[in-house]
């Protein structure tokens, strides 16, 4: 006796239509509110505005950052205190002469407005030729003395107030008249310009 037939679904009947409708008969499985939605024209735009801005900035011109680099030097160019050192008697003669200045009733007289009314006063060749080369006697030897030129002493400090045109002009000169140092360039126009006036009064 043959057991009876069982009529049973066949399987691949339930996977026809797999595929593209497949999540069209899920869609009303899902709530409204976490369904997914594809973003709006606008919301895209919103997405790719910031990329945007992230942009690398486009760099300065070469002339305005030369012209940034010149305001940032002339910043440095102001004002600024120089050291120099004068001999005792030349310090002394200076000193004398801002007194005189401020007992004549003028305005008080600064070290480098002083050492200005100097260098109006005494020619570039009479500044070069106290410091030319000293000669020397030959020897009567093989080896010959060196020429020496003249050097400036140490002494006590002072400081000229120059801007950064007077700073250049100062060493300019120190470099033309071959003074050896600004020191010894200043304290000779001291002495030339004042050393006269000291023997005057």
């Amino acid at each position: 006796m043959s057991e009876p037939q069982i009529d049973r679904p066949s399987l691949a009947d339930a996977f026809k239509g797999a595929g593209s409708g497949r999540g069209t008969s899920l869609g009303g499985l899902l709530p409204k509110s976490t369904r997914p939605t594809e973003p709006a024209p606008a919301d895209t735009a919103a997405a790719v505005e910031p990329a945007a801005v992230r942009q690398k900035r486009t760099p300065k011109p070469a002339t305005e950052r030369t012209a940034a680099v010149r305001r940032a030097a002339a910043q440095h160019e102001g004002v600024q205190n120089v050291a120099v050192y004068l001999e005792p008697d030349i310090l002394a003669l200076v000193r004398a002469a801002k007194t005189r200045t401020k007992t004549a009733g003028e305005p008080d007289r600064t070290y480098d407005e002083l050492l200005v009314d100097a260098l109006d006063h005494i020619p570039a060749e009479q500044l070069r030729a106290m410091f030319a080369t000293v000669p020397t006697e030959r020897s009567g030897g093989p080896l010959q003395r060196r020429a020496r030129r003249v050097r400036g002493s140490g002494g006590i400090q002072i400081q000229l107030r120059l801007d950064g045109d007077q700073r250049r002009a100062l060493d300019e000169l120190t470099a033309d008249v071959g003074a050896p140092s600004r020191s010894a360039l200043v304290a000779t126009a001291y002495r030339l310009h004042l050393a006269p006036r000291a023997r005057e009064s």
